[in-house]
């Protein structure tokens, strides 16, 4: 029996001092294949040192041999030395049968140092050489996908499953594909090629890819069984809880919507999103107290977002603070991009204080945004009739009745105002 072999015994009993001790016999007595085959299982153990100073006494007696530079590449990366496994690589000339994995492995080097175009053109010129290797598309493919040019992934990964290949390194290509078809907004296509890989076969991250799927393509039915399953095995993977939410909503279930909500704020706290649609649940299902606490955490969290803030106005519109309110919305800048909601919630809560100038200033400023929105209309009709405002009051019962000619009331008010007028 060789050292190597002893050494891999002691290790694997756990006997580290026996094996250290072994390791210096090997580097004396065993054989240079026998040392190769050694550093490989070392390597794969997770024993970096000793795996390096294997291949370095390799290296010195075969310097012309590619692949034991690139191994040591691979454990300079490991260890992160990037420069030192750029430098062995470098060393690995273009006739070298380890030439094509060199550049592979010089593209992920570059690809970590976050020079992305250096890494396509090592991948480009390893494709070049070696255009039917898998290896080499599919490393094509994952860096195409890892840098979020989809389309050139998407070709990589259809290259590879017409070759057959349908795995590699544990990943499988047909839900590598179906993830960048989601990517590109194909979301039907997505589902098909995540379901000719079956359910059973998808790991939880393409499992949550899935349900997010089916949450986009309108059938939250589909979207709950996958993304509860994902909760149900791993309750720690805090993104699948808002889409859940979201499709429970969306199945007329907000208790049961809540309800998810009020367990992913349990595993992830810094949510703004998840508290948001907390807030907007609480109130559908009359709990104020709970709303306001979820709103208050949102924009606690993401003070500058508008989403937040509307949320927060909406809420206080609805409970008529209409004072808080208007305070509350004073102070957004509006300089820029605002959003016109705003300024509709400011007209309601002036309306209610009787500040008729304000609150029409602030309906003229929503209204281009939401001149086709009945609920808008229905609230412009009732400020125009409360203030007399006659013609602007006509004009919008014409406007609004166009959009809902079913609206007995509305038309109602339309003939008052014509026989008043006769």
């Amino acid at each position: 029996m060789s050292y190597a072999q002893k050494m891999l015994d002691a290790l694997e009993a756990g006997q580290m001092e026996t094996g250290r001790q072994l390791f210096t016999q090997v580097l004396k007595h065993d054989d240079d294949e026998t040392q190769y085959n050694l550093a490989e299982e070392l390597y794969a153990m997770g024993f970096n040192g000793q795996a390096k100073r294997l291949y370095q006494g390799l290296l010195g007696r075969y310097p012309d041999q590619g692949d034991l530079a690139t191994a040591l590449a691979d454990i300079a990366v490991s260890d992160g030395d990037t420069d030192a496994a750029l430098n062995y690589l470098s060393r690995i000339q273009s006739g070298d049968p380890a030439y094509v994995q060199s550049l592979v492995s010089a593209a992920d080097v570059y690809q970590t140092l976050g020079l992305y175009e250096v890494s396509e053109r090592k991948l480009l010129e390893a494709k070049k050489l070696a255009p039917k290797e898998p290896v080499v598309t599919f490393a094509l493919g994952e860096f195409y996908f890892d840098w979020g040019h989809f389309p050139q992934a998407i070709a990589a990964y259809n290259e590879l499953l017409a070759a057959g290949t349908k795995e590699l390194a544990g990943v499988s290509i047909e839900a590598r594909l179906a993830a960048s078809l989601a990517q590109t907004g194909q979301y039907e296509d997505a589902v098909a090629a995540y379901e000719d890989v079956g359910v059973d076969a998808l790991d939880l991250n393409d499992r949550f890819e899935l349900g997010g799927l089916y949450l986009q393509l309108d059938d939250p039915a589909k979207a709950i069984t996958n993304l509860q399953a994902v909760i149900d095995t791993d309750p720690s993977y805090a993104n699948a809880y808002l889409p859940l939410a979201r499709a429970y909503e969306a199945q007329n279930q907000p208790d049961k919507a809540l309800d998810i909500v009020q367990a992913g704020v349990m595993v992830d706290n810094t949510n703004p999103d998840l508290y948001a649609l907390g807030g907007k649940l609480a109130l559908s299902e009359d709990n104020p107290d709970l709303a306001e606490n979820y709103l208050k955490k949102a924009l606690k969290i993401d003070p500058e977002d508008q989403g937040n803030m509307l949320a927060w106005s909406n809420f206080l519109v609805q409970q008529e603070r209409d004072q808080e309110n208007i305070d509350f919305l004073s102070q957004i800048d509006r300089s820029g991009d605002v959003d016109p909601q705003i300024y509709w919630n400011m007209a309601k809560s002036y309306d209610r204080m009787d500040d008729v100038k304000k609150a029409r200033e602030n309906y003229l400023l929503a209204f281009n945004r939401f001149q086709d929105s009945p609920d808008f209309l229905h609230d412009l009709i009732d400020f125009f009739q409360s203030t007399g405002a006659r013609a602007e009051l006509k004009a919008a019962l014409v406007r609004y009745l166009k959009l809902v000619p079913t609206d007995d009331d509305m038309q109602m008010r339309l003939d008052e105002l014509n026989d008043e007028a006769d």
